[in-house]
């Protein structure tokens, strides 16, 4: 979320502007999610149940706080829908560019969230054994959110000197945040 933020400072705004701006594209984030949530529905529901099912989306009192303040929040959220969405395309059918969005998407979702590395290797596991997707594309989508996430883990192996996602909160974060440490 911090790079977030920071691909926000280049436009060189005021304080109030720039968190005005932050906001704005949170909103919109949580307004794309919602159509893409509206698609998923579409998948195994009517028009109706779909429509239904995307405004009470919409308008869930958490998700509505979480967008009316600077937090990772929306974000994570939809980089989530557009795995499951990506997860049903792959499932559907495999095509090279979904495979590829679908790790890419994964691997910044593990960014976000380590646990999220579990739900990727069994959701993997599933599109694998239960919707038969070549083993290659299986071996593609790990690789794919590998060489996402490895920039990071270069990162923090430089720092810490061993493999991690998230060096955690206190002393963790102070070492890898700071030059001179």
């Amino acid at each position: 979320y911090a790079y977030y933020i920071y691909f926000f400072s280049f436009f060189n705004l005021e304080n109030q502007d720039l968190i005005k701006l932050i906001l704005l594209s949170q909103v919109l984030l949580a307004s794309i999610s919602v159509v893409i949530f509206y698609k998923i529905n579409k998948i195994f529901f009517s028009e109706k149940i779909s429509l239904f099912g995307s405004l009470l989306f919409s308008f869930f009192p958490l998700y509505l706080f979480a967008c009316a303040q600077i937090s990772s929040i929306s974000l994570h959220i939809f980089l989530a829908i557009l795995f499951y969405y990506y997860f049903f395309q792959v499932a559907m059918k495999a095509k090279l560019n979904s495979i590829l969005i679908f790790g890419f998407i994964a691997g910044l979702l593990i960014l976000t969230r380590r646990e999220f590395i579990m739900i990727l290797v069994l959701s993997s596991f599933f599109l694998l054994l239960f919707f038969k997707i070549p083993k290659n594309f299986f071996f593609l989508i790990l690789i794919t959110a590998i060489i996402t996430t490895s920039p990071y883990l270069i990162r923090n192996f430089l720092i810490f000197e061993k493999i991690i996602i998230q060096a955690g909160l206190g002393y963790n974060v102070w070492k890898a945040n700071n030059p001179n440490s």
